[in-house]
This record gives C-alpha cells, sequence and structure tokens, in this order.
C-alpha cells in the first residue's frame, strides 16, 4: 500500500468529504485508538475526541479533558422500535437523545453543554486526525484479527493499485484494500442477516445509492491459512454470492460469512458483473459445526425477535457499505459500463439472503431451535384490576368491618408514628412504595406478566395503566393520611407543632437517606394543602419551638419540591443517591382521565409549563432506561432493614384506605371519595383555627 504523503493526505480527503452524518467525515473521530492514546491527545481543558470502544465493539467512546484530567464518557446507544420492520437508533450522554453522533457533538460543543452533570465537563476543542483512520489502525494494532493478518496488505504489485475498468481491475483493487477498510466486516459475525439496530444508517445508505453506485461491496482476499487447514477451491469471482462459503476451514468462516452478506446489494446484478455464474460448493461436513445463536437468525421472519441485548453482535452492520467508499471512483465507472443498478430502495428487503433455504450451511438444529420457541416474546397482560383490595385486607388493628375515621385506630396509627424514629418510618415507607411500584420483589411471573423487569418501565408503556392509577391511589391516600394526622390533634396547639415537626423530619429522611421521591413529594403535598398552610398559630408555634425544622423546611425542602416538580432534579439529586424517583408528574400527564388530588399539578400552572412537561417525559425515558440502578439502590439502603409488623401494616395503602373511608366507603369511586374527604378537611381545618371573618362576625 502506498504510504507517501500525498496519498495518505489524498485518503483522508475523501473521509472528510463523505456525507456529514457519516462519523468517518468528521476528523475528531480517530476510529479504533487505545485509551491511553487518546488520553496522550488531549491535552488542554475542552479537547475532545470520539473513538471506537474497544472493550464494546459497536460502541463509542467521547475522551475529553477536564481541569486537567483525562476523562472517558460512554456515548449510550438506544434503539427506538416504532414497528416490526422499523426502528431508529438515538445516542445520548444523560438526557438528551440524538438521531447522529455528530448532532450529539454539534449539541454539545455549540452550546456548551456539560457531558455529564457530575462531572461538569465542557468539550469545545476538537482533536483532529492528521492521518486516514486505516493508518490509525495499523500503527496501534486495534484491527480485529491483527496478528493473523501479518502481512496481508504488503508487497502488492503495482498494476493492483490502478482503478482498472475491467473485472480482472476490480479484483485486482480488492486485493489490495488495506486491513483498516476491512475492519467493520471482520467484526461481524456468522451469516446472520441485518440487526434492526442498524436498520436506520443502512436505509440512509440505501438511498444514498441513487446517486451513487459507490455502494456496491467488492471482494477480499482470504488470509493465508495454516498448512493443515482442509481447503477447496473456491470461485474466482469479483462478486459474492449469497449465503456462506461452507468450502473454507472454520478458522475462517466468521470473516467469510460477514463478507457474503456484504454483497447481498448486488442481488439481481450477478449476471451483469460475472462472465458465468460460480461453480456451487461442496458440502464438507466438518463445518456442520454447532452454530452460534446469534448466527441462527437469517431469515426475514426472525427479525421482530431481535432485541437490544441479543443484538450486540449486528452493531456493525450497518457500517459494511463504508468499504465502498474507499474504492468510490473505480465501482462508479465499473457501474456504469456495465449498467449495473443500484442498491434497491428498500430499508428491509436487500438486506435479506437469497439463498436456497436448503444451501444454509449454518442451520439450527431442530431440538435447539425447539427451546428457542420457548424463549419467543410472550404478549404482557393488560391489567384491569387494582392491586389494592381494601375489603380483602386481612388485618391485625381493624376489624373486619369498620367505619371510617375511627377514634382507636387514629389514636394507634398516632402512637406507632410517634414512638418510632423518623429514620425508621422513612425505611418503612420506602420498603413499601418499592413493592407498589414493583422495584422490589418482582417474581419471574410478574415479569412476565408486565414484558418488562420494572415497574418503572411499566408505568411508561400502554399497558401499564393500571399500575399508573394504583400510584395516583397510594400518592393521594398518604397525602390525604398526612393532613388527617395533623387535622387530627384536637389538642394542645404545641401537639399540632410537635406533629408537623415529626413529619418534616420524615420527609427530611425520605430526601436524604432514603432518595425516596415519591413519599416525599407525598408528604410535601400534604404540608402544602391549603387545609394545612392556613393553620397560621401551628407554623407560628413550629418556629418557636422547633426552629431548626422550621428553617429547614423553609430552605431547603420547599425549593427542593420546586425543583422536583420542574423536572430539574438532574441538578441537585446524584443518580446514585435515588432509589424512588418522582412518579407523580408522569403519570399524571398519562392517567388525565384519573381524578387526581387537589395540588397535584401545580407545576403546569408555571409559565414555562410546556417545557417542564417535556423534562418530565425525558425524565420518564431515563427512569425506564436505567430501572436497575434504582432497584440496587433500594437493595443497597434496604440491606439491613428489619420490618416492624404493625408499621408495615399502617403504611400499606389498603390500611389507610379503610383508615380514612371505612370497609363500605374504600370501595366508592374515587371522585366521590376525594370530593368528600376534601370537605372534611376544610372543616377540621376551620374547626382548629376559625377564619378571621367568622371572628369578627361573632
Amino acid at each position: 500500500m502506498d504510504k507517501t504523503p500525498e496519498r495518505l493526505k489524498k485518503e483522508l480527503e475523501e473521509e472528510l468529504l463523505l456525507s456529514s452524518e457519516d462519523l468517518r467525515s468528521h476528523a475528531w473521530y480517530h476510529g479504533r485508538i487505545p485509551r491511553q492514546v487518546s488520553e496522550n491527545l488531549v491535552q488542554r481543558d475542552g479537547d475532545f475526541l470520539v473513538r471506537d470502544s474497544l472493550s464494546s465493539p459497536g460502541n463509542f467512546v467521547l475522551t475529553c479533558q477536564w481541569k486537567n484530567l483525562a476523562q472517558h464518557f460512554k456515548i449510550h446507544r438506544t434503539v427506538l422500535r416504532l414497528s416490526e420492520a422499523y426502528s431508529r437508533v438515538q445516542y445520548q450522554f444523560e438526557m438528551e437523545s440524538f438521531d447522529s453522533i455528530p448532532g450529539l457533538v454539534r449539541c454539545y460543543v455549540g452550546n456548551r453543554r456539560p457531558v455529564s452533570q457530575q462531572s461538569g465537563a465542557i468539550i469545545f476543542q476538537p482533536v483532529n486526525r492528521t492521518v486516514p483512520l486505516r493508518c490509525l489502525e495499523e500503527r496501534y494494532g486495534t484491527s480485529p484479527g491483527w496478528a493473523r493478518e501479518g502481512s496481508l496488505s504488503e508487497g502488492r504489485p503495482d498494476v493492483a493499485k490502478r482503478l482498472s475498468l475491467t473485472v480482472g481491475g476490480v479484483q485486482a483493487r480488492e486485493q489490495s484494500l488495506p486491513r483498516g477498510n476491512l475492519l467493520r466486516n471482520k467484526e461481524k459475525s456468522g451469516s446472520q442477516p441485518a440487526c434492526l439496530d442498524d436498520m436506520q444508517d443502512r436505509r440512509a445508505l440505501a438511498l444514498k445509492a441513487h446517486q451513487s453506485e459507490s455502494h456496491l461491496p467488492i471482494g477480499c482476499k482470504l488470509p493465508p491459512q495454516s498448512p493443515g487447514m482442509e481447503t477447496s477451491p473456491c470461485p474466482n469471482s469479483p462478486v459474492f454470492r449469497t449465503g456462506s462459503e461452507p468450502t473454507l476451514s472454520p478458522a475462517v468462516v466468521r470473516r467469510v460469512s460477514s463478507d457474503a452478506r456484504a454483497g447481498e446489494a448486488l442481488r439481481g446484478s450477478d449476471s451483469q458483473l460475472c462472465p458465468k455464474p460460480p461453480p456451487k460448493p461442496c458440502k464438507v461436513p466438518f463445518l456442520r459445526a454447532p452454530p452460534s445463536p446469534a448466527a441462527w437468525f437469517n431469515s426475514e421472519a426472525n427479525y421482530c425477535e431481535l432485541n437490544p441485548a441479543s443484538a450486540a453482535g449486528c452493531d456493525t452492520g450497518a457500517k459494511l457499505p463504508s468499504r465502498a467508499h474507499s474504492s468510490h471512483h473505480a465501482e462508479l465507472l465499473t457501474a456504469k459500463q456495465n449498467g449495473v443498478p443500484g442498491p434497491r430502495n428498500s430499508g428491509i428487503n436487500y438486506l435479506i439472503l437469497d439463498g436456497d433455504d436448503g444451501a444454509r450451511p449454518w442451520e439450527p438444529p431442530a431440538a435447539q431451535m425447539d427451546d428457542r420457541q420457548e424463549d419467543k416474546f410472550v404478549r404482557p397482560l393488560l391489567e384491569t384490576v387494582s392491586s389494592f383490595r381494601p375489603n380483602d385486607f386481612e388485618s391485625k388493628l381493624l376489624p373486619p368491618e369498620n367505619k371510617p375515621l375511627e377514634t382507636a385506630m387514629l389514636k394507634r396509627a398516632k402512637e406507632l408514628f410517634t414512638n418510632n424514629d423518623p429514620k425508621v418510618i422513612a425505611q418503612h415507607l420506602l420498603s413499601m412504595d418499592c413493592k407498589v411500584a414493583r422495584i422490589l420483589e418482582v417474581s419471574e411471573e410478574m415479569r412476565r406478566n408486565m414484558g418488562v423487569s420494572s415497574g418503572l418501565e411499566l408505568i411508561t408503556l400502554p399497558h401499564g395503566h393500571q399500575l399508573r392509577l394504583d400510584i395516583i391511589e397510594r400518592h393521594n391516600t398518604m397525602a390525604i393520611g398526612i393532613a388527617v394526622d395533623i387535622l387530627g390533634c384536637t389538642g394542645t396547639l404545641e401537639d399540632r407543632a410537635a406533629t408537623l415537626n415529626r413529619i418534616i423530619q420524615v420527609a427530611v429522611e425520605l430526601k436524604d437517606a432514603m432518595g425516596d421521591l415519591y413519599s416525599f413529594s407525598a408528604i410535601m403535598k400534604a404540608l402544602e394543602m391549603p387545609q394545612i398552610t392556613r393553620l397560621e398559630k401551628t407554623w407560628t408555634a413550629l418556629r418557636h419551638q422547633y426552629t431548626q425544622t422550621a428553617i429547614l423546611y423553609e430552605k431547603q425542602l420547599k425549593p427542593f419540591s420546586k425543583i422536583l416538580h420542574e423536572g430539574r432534579e438532574s441538578m441537585c439529586v446524584p443518580p446514585n443517591n435515588v432509589s424512588v424517583p418522582l412518579l407523580m408528574p408522569l403519570v399524571t400527564l398519562m392517567e388525565r382521565q384519573a381524578v387526581t388530588f387537589e395540588g397535584t399539578d401545580m407545576w403546569e400552572k408555571n409559565d414555562q409549563s410546556c417545557e417542564i412537561m417535556l423534562n418530565h417525559l425525558a425524565t420518564a425515558r431515563f427512569m425506564a432506561k436505567t430501572a436497575d440502578s434504582y432497584r440496587m439502590n433500594a437493595e443497597r439502603i434496604l440491606a439491613d432493614f428489619q420490618p416492624d409488623e404493625e408499621m408495615t401494616e399502617i403504611l400499606k395503602t389498603e390500611f389507610q384506605m379503610r383508615l380514612l373511608w371505612g370497609s363500605k366507603g374504600a370501595e366508592v369511586n374515587q371522585t366521590e371519595r376525594y370530593e368528600k374527604f376534601n370537605q372534611i378537611l376544610i372543616a377540621l381545618s376551620r374547626k382548629l383555627e376559625p377564619p378571621p371573618v367568622k371572628q369578627a362576625e361573632l
């Protein structure tokens, strides 16, 4: 390969002149370079580059320097499945997603946006490569199969460098391709069809084919084989047959099968490029080794069964046409001479193997296919009945039938609340919230019925309707119960101030120690109810007797609650400290037909309510994506937790519903229950502190 400065400069220019959405067209993309090399390239704060992840092929890493420290950020890749046959790939760091990595980089550089809230790193100065990508791969030996292909591209005759217009010339050209250009083809495994995760990139390349024939793939010379390997003659053709080559040794099966897929774009054009059809290969028995599961799914019928977890090996599939760019001129002229049509403009079909099913060498055993069928997609169960059944609730504190707000039950609940430490109460609340939201104690049967592994994912899906209603029910019931706890103190003013102090302390524990923003928001909702905020004497007594608590509530808890409901929690809440995220804004948005208690949607009265709504929706996507991290945080916080039986019972939603509305009222329509209890709270509040107007009339 000619490595003169002029040739390298020309090759680099060809890369940089590609489409702006092609990652190789950006000089800040350095391909497969080692981590240490990338750290040496970023010298000043703000310097950055993008490279391939060597530990996770198909993924990308942003390397930058900030505060004199080299930092690496993985670019998260998300697949949005719009239908069974179409998907979109998006990239993101933390919150906002982008359709391409160049778009992501432009946004973070142009807006000086921190790459992560925790590090605060800002990128603005790209570190550009000065040589083609294949030179970087050759220099650092990061191309897959490097040792095996030691001298593949060395010692080529000069005639192989010409861009010939003949079939033989094309074949000579294909043999002179450097290792770097074959990189992405070598990373493919098996003869599986196109991965849905990469359908977007392939579709874009197929559309470009109407303007240029440069996407017609060319062959590559096979690596030298060891003397002990069995081989058979291969057809000397510049194009590939559809399907895998069964005549090669197992050591090179992966490369050949991936190259065979690269030739699928020529399906209808083989007769125009080949002087005669290739001979049918003999079938060698030893090549029918047990295939990997990823190689089984090479039929159109199995497209929709692929998922991001099982499609990791497909990440490089969308990059197969990258080799065509490097030989653009030769293939364009060859295609024009032979009148070869471009690849079909079907984002799906032109990626399907055309070979006869009986001729495919990689067919899974029947028994293994049967096992695979057992793991196929199962339709989630649409729940229509609430998980809260107050009348079926077995309680040791409540009789089988009870009236609303029974005095004896209220006193017992208040004793338990008063005699326990705020941290213990917060732990019980967290434990119960995790069960209701299906973060902890989720059985395999529940996972199958939900179709996902966590309730945090389920509430973002259409069939999570009933879980969203249950979350709203528990939140509103908890807020009403806390308000009753305060307004039910018909004794002295000091008793009410002490109760208020204890509730605020529990809120502090939920926020700081437990990371339970769901119950925290329920307590703050209760404290901000008009029936509670109007108790001026009670709040004054709190400031006099519990000054520190009053300051904490006004200066920390209220501003924090406002930030949460405006969708800006990422600015003040480290993700590793949250066990149950804020759920109410999302479930309220998705369940407009459900009746919500007063004060739930206070954030919607803000002038920036539309932007806040978008923040909540973006947070919901992040929440569903990182559901496992919330589960692990909750398990860590509750590792040494020893639940108290009575405390656990009074914090259950069924107990609170029975206590507030009685055994009969708990089954009444939600709208009627909330409206009646709202009037009860108003009456209790006015009884404790009569309005000034009434005092003047007396």
